[in-house]
């Protein structure tokens, strides 16, 4: 028969306690490291050229008509085969480049003139970003123009004219510039009268 104190020391035992195990993890092999800094070095890259865009990217120019004169809009029902319109518009246009850090590079710009929706002239503009003025004079066939519309404008004395401005532009960062051309086109809805200097106008920018 056992005694209280011999039970106790067979219940709580006299041997150390069992070992913790031990970390079985191998390190990481040479393939995992590579991926997992490629993967970090495109992340670095995209957040990079993510800023760059965002404090470089281009931004819409702005197109206005400070004042336009129509100095001659006649036309002759009696040419053949179809009427004649001739035509003396002169526009002082402003184009601007909102950006600061990014510059912008014409390589053509025109103006184009617009009678309910046929074109009756067009001129070249200088290729900068500044006060510039656009002279169309010359003459042009009538094409699907109503007589009628055009005898009803003259007795009102306001003619709708739509003045186009349009170009391709191409954008510089400091000595790089990009190599393809964005086309810019501008409309600039005018009410003209005869020998009388039309108010400011803000273009409406359809693509750029």
């Amino acid at each position: 028969m056992y005694s209280g104190q011999e039970l106790h020391v067979e219940e709580h035992g006299g041997g150390a306690p069992p070992p913790y195990p031990q970390d079985q993890r191998r390190p990481p092999s040479a393939f995992r490291v590579l991926v997992r800094a490629f993967i970090a070095a495109c992340t670095v890259v995209v957040f990079v050229a993510l800023l760059v865009w965002l404090i470089y990217r281009p931004r819409t120019i702005q197109v206005a008509v400070d004042e336009a004169t129509l100095s001659r809009f006649a036309l002759n029902t009696r040419a053949s085969p179809r009427p004649v319109l001739s035509f003396n518009l002169t526009a002082g246009l402003t184009i601007r480049n909102p950006s600061r850090r990014t510059a912008v590079y014409y390589d053509v710009l025109w103006a184009e003139g617009f009678y309910r929706a046929e074109r009756f002239g067009r001129a070249a503009l200088p290729r900068r970003s500044d006060a510039v003025r656009a002279v169309l004079v010359g003459s042009s066939d009538a094409g699907a123009w109503d007589a009628g519309a055009f005898g009803g404008d003259n007795q009102t004395g306001v003619f709708p004219v739509d003045l186009w401005v349009a170009g391709a532009v191409r954008y510089k960062y400091g000595g790089l510039m990009t190599t393809s051309a964005t086309m810019l086109s501008a409309r600039c809805p005018l009410a003209l009268k005869l020998m009388a200097a039309s108010s400011r106008v803000e273009c409406t920018v359809i693509s750029f």
